[in-house]
């Protein structure tokens, strides 16, 4: 029974019927769960979300396809249904369940769900209000629409990866799967788009959204700049201008206008790999703050330096005296020091720094402590915005695998006792010789 508070959400009395696997499409419904919708996840025990089987505590020992962090973040908010999918009884369950559903989101290859029989038309017959979402590489349709991707793929098939890098070297890449996440937001903001359109006209909608799209539609500056200038990385025409505002040649590369010296990430005191803090002086008046930060008798006091464009042809020199000092100095230090004289400085936060240090992000709440039934009291995500007078903080409650399937086929549904007891003994909610509580004996990370 939903609470005075839960049924103030903006979702509140939508249910989404949750088809979806990995990151991309549990990071858009899990958003949705948070602004009110139900979110019943399907799964087939022997061939589960593989988030099940990603990062656990590190103490854990006994490892089950319920007790993984990862999977517990992504996922708070939503319930689980166990239904084996290629059986008729099975596809007959979720026929009726897209009756009772407002939404319906996967994220499968494009086939998967016409082999079903329940593409949209078919998805429409059922029901005419029905919005079917669905995440994918490059989309349903189109000369592609076939190939696998995920994040990685997906972001260097956009020009994301090419982007990225510092001067004089190959593009670096991203070292996580950034598009499966963002293409998750921009799936949530694509739905609640059709819930609106709905609301106006009470026909449902076919929402397709590529990942490769969601990283060309980031690049904006990049590709404004070639049609607008001319200017391409390709045969680096531009080349990656690292942490730097202005590439070596003069380029500005930041696509804000921004000239200024120094700019970009240096190592502090510790030396670990989020042991950096970022500064960027971006005028004259930034640089003497600088020097009053470093203090007096310094290379900096040389003339030489006191103007920007003076500056950005010796970068690097000026890079290699600004480590000297940096490296004497903890980030957070260097970063107050600066700040204090009025420079642009942030230490570079892993996310234990953000969970446990970060004094805007606790201020905000980002992060909140609920009670997980196998992983105990833990700390998860919140929504990264507040409504005044709405309750936006993760439900908690998750995914156990087949813990709702009595209240889905009973109390959604209003199957009998005897019907359901038909399905469980059929092998339609629970695989025959699967332990109720699977086990995972390897780990993906």
């Amino acid at each position: 029974m939903a609470t005075e508070k839960e049924n103030k959400r903006p979702l509140a009395g939508i249910r989404i019927l949750d088809f979806s696997w990995s990151v991309a499409g549990p990071t858009m419904t899990r958003y949705l769960a948070s602004l009110g919708a139900e979110v019943i996840k399907v799964e087939w025990p022997e061939h589960p979300d593989p988030m099940r089987s990603a990062m656990f505590l590190r103490d854990e020992t006994n490892k089950t396809l319920n007790n993984g962090t990862f999977f517990a973040n992504l996922n708070v908010g939503k319930r689980s249904l166990t239904l084996n999918a290629r059986s008729t009884r099975g596809i007959r369950v979720i026929r009726d369940l897209v009756r009772k559903c407002d939404v319906l989101t996967e994220s499968f290859s494009p086939a998967v769900l016409e082999k079903w029989g329940l593409g949209f038309e078919q998805l429409k017959a059922l029901n005419p209000g029905i919005i079917y979402a669905s995440i994918s590489g490059f989309g349903h349709t189109g000369p592609h629409k076939d190939k696998g991707t995920w994040g990685p793929t997906a972001q260097a098939i956009g020009g994301m990866t090419f982007m990225s890098g510092v001067p004089g070297c190959q593009p670096a890449g991203w070292g996580w799967s950034y598009l499966d996440v963002a293409s998750g937001y921009f799936g949530a903001i694509g739905v609640l788009a059709a819930l609106h359109e709905r609301r106006r006209t009470g026909e449902g909608t076919r929402l397709d959204l590529s990942q490769v799209e969601v990283g060309i539609s980031l690049i904006g500056p990049a590709m404004l700049d070639h049609a607008v200038n001319g200017r391409s990385f390709v045969g680096q025409t531009v080349v990656p201008g690292g942490n730097r505002s202005v590439a070596p040649n003069g380029q500005v590369v930041g696509y804000r206008g921004d000239e200024g010296a120094p700019s970009g990430v240096y190592p502090t005191l510790g030396g670990g790999p989020n042991d950096y803090c970022a500064i960027s002086v971006l005028d004259d008046r930034q640089w003497q703050g600088l020097k009053s930060a470093i203090g007096g008798g310094t290379w900096a006091d040389e003339a030489r330096f006191d103007k920007t464009h003076d500056r950005i042809t010796a970068q690097d020199e000026i890079d290699g005296h600004l480590v000297e000092w940096t490296m004497t100095k903890e980030k957070y230090e260097v970063m107050r020091l600066l700040q204090a004289h009025g420079v642009p400085a942030s230490a570079v936060q892993c996310p234990r720094d953000l969970a446990e240090h970060d004094p805007q992000i606790g201020a905000r709440g980002l992060h909140v402590t609920l009670e997980h039934p196998r992983l105990g009291r833990q700390r998860f995500e919140g929504m990264p915005f507040r409504m005044s007078g709405t309750p936006l903080d993760p439900t908690p409650q998750w995914p156990i695998l087949g813990q709702d399937n009595d209240y889905v086929l009973r109390d959604v549904l209003g199957y009998s006792q005897e019907e359901i007891g038909s399905l469980a003994s059929e092998n339609v909610t629970w695989p025959k010789n699967v332990p109720t509580e699977p086990r995972v004996e390897r780990s993906l990370w």
